[in-house]
């Protein structure tokens, strides 16, 4: 009976000792467990700050971008070629006769390019100028002119003229055409919209995000 019980002792010890290692294994797997989730807590919060940071970039380059068109102007419907090898010239000439501008008006052209695409061909549509101004007002002037006359047309080809904004600016705006939504920016950073009658004011750029939505 001692020999029996003896031997009980031994394999309850046995289990004991193997719980404990049991325990002790746990114990170091949960604090490995720990660990990561910690690692993976502090990785999260890194993207979320790069991400913010990287939003807060974007935005300013665009800024910067659109800033540095502000005198630009896109014109479309000239053919291609129409301007003989000197697009400043051609439309120094040509603008004033459209618009219906004051005699003598000069319009000092910094510099006028197609825009960078492969040369078309005659089925398709022709590339449009990119005109940069020395002055903005002379831009404007003729941004305001061509939206008093009900049609710009120069031997048959309708003339267009548009303000030169980056392509997210493009996007966002297009958003807001697409929604039939008519609207204007105030100061202080006061945004105005008009959809279905109803005009609202923001000045908190998440809460324009959420009414588009």
């Amino acid at each position: 009976l001692t020999s029996g019980i003896s031997e009980v002792k031994i394999a309850i010890q046995g289990l004991q000792d193997s719980q404990d290692k049991l325990g002790a294994r746990v114990m170091e797997a949960e604090n490995r467990i720990s660990k990561i989730e910690d690692r993976e807590l502090g990785t999260e919060q890194d993207c979320k700050y790069l991400k913010q940071h990287l939003t807060t970039a974007l935005e300013r380059i665009e800024d910067l971008e659109n800033r540095s068109r502000r005198n630009n102007l896109r014109i479309l419907g000239f053919p291609e070629g129409v301007e003989e090898g000197n697009p400043v010239k051609f439309l120094q000439e040509i603008l004033p006769e459209l618009l219906d501008l004051e005699e003598g008006q000069i319009l000092e052209i910094e510099r006028a390019h197609h825009t960078l695409a492969p040369r078309l061909t005659p089925e398709q549509r022709p590339r449009a100028f990119i005109v940069k101004f020395l002055h903005y007002p002379i831009r404007e002037l003729l941004l305001c002119s061509a939206r008093n006359k009900f049609q710009i047309k120069w031997k048959d080809h309708r003339i267009s003229l548009f303000p030169d904004w980056s392509r997210d600016l493009q996007q966002k705006r297009q958003r807001f055409w697409e929604k039939n939504i008519k609207y204007g920016l105030f100061y202080p950073a006061i945004l105005k919209v008009t959809h279905n009658g109803e005009t609202l004011s923001f000045t908190d750029p998440g809460e324009v995000k959420k009414f588009l939505a």
